[in-house]
């Protein structure tokens, strides 16, 4: 069977990118007459973000491993999204932690699906999704903790000790006959401090601090107080197929968990 999506993302340097998605088949465990297919949306939905496969497993039939790549794959490419939107370039263990929050948050979610509607050439569903908005518009602040991590990670220049020598001019040393009498030296310049080398990498601390305030957000969710419904449209072939064009499911996704517009 198919699965929800086939993530083919890499970490390639510091590019970051998803894969475009297509239509699949709907897997039907029992036939193609009277499909509950808004059951089998909800199934998807709360496989892929409330991490929940019990009725995924049930409508088609797949195993709990197969389940569990919805959310897999839901995740990742939440985490995913989040670096290219904000030009992150997190290494593999500070992507690992960012999975990690983007799935806790997605647990969260909160959508409702419709009944769906019958129509000439399939299916229609409406999803009804309140967007959690804690991760968006967040350029002014991760630009402060950009500054914070360049500052931290840079220590402050360390001094040389002055070098003895008989220029310092003590105990009456050093002194010299001119045109006008005895004169004293011309002060030694001091010596140029050495810059220390950084303590930290200021971009992996820079990762680490957006970390950190990603996943202090997780304890106050904040959602979108108008909801957003987002149509689906599923085209029933001539074998009786159902298709689903898994854009319309990318756009729930990106719903769900806003990125953009909320403070930009």
């Amino acid at each position: 069977m198919k699965l929800k999506k086939r993530l083919a993302a890499a970490l390639l340097g510091l590019a970051l990118a998803l894969p475009l998605a297509g239509c699949e088949n709907l897997p039907l465990a029992g036939g193609f007459v009277d499909y509950d297919v808004s059951g089998y949306i909800q199934a998807l939905l709360d496989s892929s973000y409330h991490n929940n496969h019990n009725s995924f497993v049930a409508i088609t039939r797949a195993s709990e491993e197969n389940a569990q790549a919805n959310n897999s794959s839901t995740v990742e490419n939440a985490a995913i999204n989040f670096c290219n939107t904000y030009g992150i370039s997190p290494t593999e263990a500070q992507l690992a932690q960012l999975k990690d929050i983007m799935g806790q948050a997605m647990a969260q979610a909160k959508y409702t699906v419709k009944e769906e509607q019958k129509t000439e050439n399939g299916y229609y569903i409406e999803v009804e999704v309140t967007p959690i908005t804690n991760f968006a518009g967040l350029s002014s602040q991760l630009d402060v903790l950009r500054t914070q991590a360049q500052q931290e990670a840079m220590p402050s220049p360390t001094p040389v000790p002055a070098e003895s020598g008989e220029e310092s001019g003590e105990n009456g040393e050093g002194y010299g006959y001119g045109d006008e009498g005895w004169e004293a030296p011309s002060p030694t310049p001091s010596p140029t401090p050495e810059p220390a080398a950084p303590e930290a990498d200021p971009k992996v601390l820079y990762v680490d601090k957006v970390l950190e305030f990603c996943r202090g957000q997780l304890g106050n969710l904040t959602y979108q107080s108008q909801n957003i419904t987002i149509a689906l449209e599923i085209r029933q072939t001539p074998e009786g197929e159902l298709q689903l064009d898994m854009n319309q499911i990318e756009t729930i996704d990106n719903t769900v968990l806003l990125l953009t517009g909320t403070g930009e």
